[in-house]
């Protein structure tokens, strides 16, 4: 794995996001790593409590679209440069923001406990990256989702 994450890398202009905006001062701050080669991207977070659903103990639904949102474009960004063969660091990465993206809630996601998302590519091309993802707790797959990002031009 990486030392750095996919975020960490972002320029100071695109470090303010809640989710996974390094700079954001009361952020989420979540960490993308580039894994087996870049083939992959994973992110672990426990969500704080105030992000309980309407089922006691279990997150709210629209949290975990923020989720996929956040992992989602950064690991397009880490996804991007593997395609292109360059490295991953601050002055190499292109921002990506969501175009569609599609989630399938498969069952509760308790509180609590730690999350894992998992981002692998579909398509990686000069403008956008297609994803698959998973949210999974422990062993069990809680949600799915589908993105398409595409580049920006800032």
């Amino acid at each position: 794995m990486n030392e750095l994450s996919i975020q960490e890398c972002y320029a100071a202009r695109f470090s303010h996001c809640f989710g996974c905006g390094q700079s954001h001062p009361t952020g989420l701050h979540l960490r993308s790593y580039l894994v087996d080669n870049g083939q992959a991207a994973i992110c672990h977070t426990t969500p704080p409590d105030e992000y309980t659903g309407g089922v006691p103990d279990n997150l709210y639904g629209g949290f975990i679209a923020s989720l996929f949102d956040c992992h989602g474009t950064a690991s397009a960004a880490g996804f991007y440069l593997v395609s292109k063969g360059k490295p991953l660091a601050p002055d190499t990465l292109e921002r990506f923001i969501t175009a569609h993206l599609e989630v399938d809630f498969l069952s509760p996601t308790p509180m609590g406990q730690e999350l894992t998302l998992k981002a692998t590519p579909i398509e990686v091309t000069d403008r956008k990256a297609i994803l698959e993802m998973t949210l999974s707790v422990g062993e069990r797959t809680t949600a799915r989702a589908k993105m398409v990002a595409v580049k920006c031009k800032f």
